[in-house]
């Protein structure tokens, strides 16, 4: 490959992410105009800073997670080698598990735990559903699940998108029984992913049409 082909090659790659970029900056602005409606109207749970510093510092992580890494690697703005992409889901799901159940996760590691009760749709899992619905949305008006060719993207979009509406629910609610946010907000934030990935795959779909 010459120099020249090599430096337009570059170029092109420049400023295709440049124009992701233009995509990602509004989208992420409307998410976080969202989140701030969401909060001033359900408020934010009373114990919020007073919670274990390691559960809070896992909240945290999954905000920089699903605000942050996951688009990215969705939008194809961050290429990480397989290996981290592995990690990096990972992290995601640990970082889930301690954000949503907190020091329930202990109780049901030692068998502790309060006895099952029976599922239910509550204000918690409306919440996420109405919340992780409001993400997609932008999601899909910003073009998002159709930046890149490969399906993939739209798998970390959607786990991005259950990530925020846990993350909101678990912000809002200041429940510290077990089998609710294992139900009401893990358990939620898993049915939101399902779905949230079944529709951005429709959306990517419809909008490059199939991956040769």
């Amino acid at each position: 490959m010459s120099h020249d082909a090599r430096a337009l090659i570059l170029a092109d790659m420049a400023d295709l992410r440049r124009d992701r970029r233009r995509h990602f900056a509004p989208a992420l602005v409307l998410v976080l105009i969202t989140l701030g409606g969401f909060f001033l109207l359900s408020g934010l749970r009373p114990d919020l800073w007073a919670q274990p510093a390691w559960q809070l510092g896992l909240q945290l992580a999954t905000w920089l997670l699903c605000l942050v890494a996951l688009p990215a690697i969705g939008l194809g703005l961050w290429f990480p080698a397989r290996g981290w992409r592995a990690l990096l889901a990972l992290a995601a799901v640990g970082a889930a598990v301690g954000a949503a159940l907190g020091p329930g996760l202990m109780d049901m590691v030692q068998g502790t735990g309060p006895e099952r009760q029976a599922l239910r749709v509550d204000p918690c899992v409306t919440a996420t559903f109405v919340e992780g619905g409001l993400v997609f949305a932008i999601g899909v008006l910003s073009g998002a699940f159709v930046q890149r060719r490969g399906r993939g993207g739209a798998l970390w979009l959607s786990g991005g998108i259950a990530l925020v509406a846990l993350d909101a629910v678990v912000w809002h609610c200041p429940s510290l029984d077990l089998w609710h946010n294992l139900q009401s907000h893990l358990g939620a934030a898993l049915g939101l992913l399902a779905l949230a990935a079944v529709g951005g795959l429709l959306v990517h779909r419809r909008g490059r049409g199939p991956v040769a």
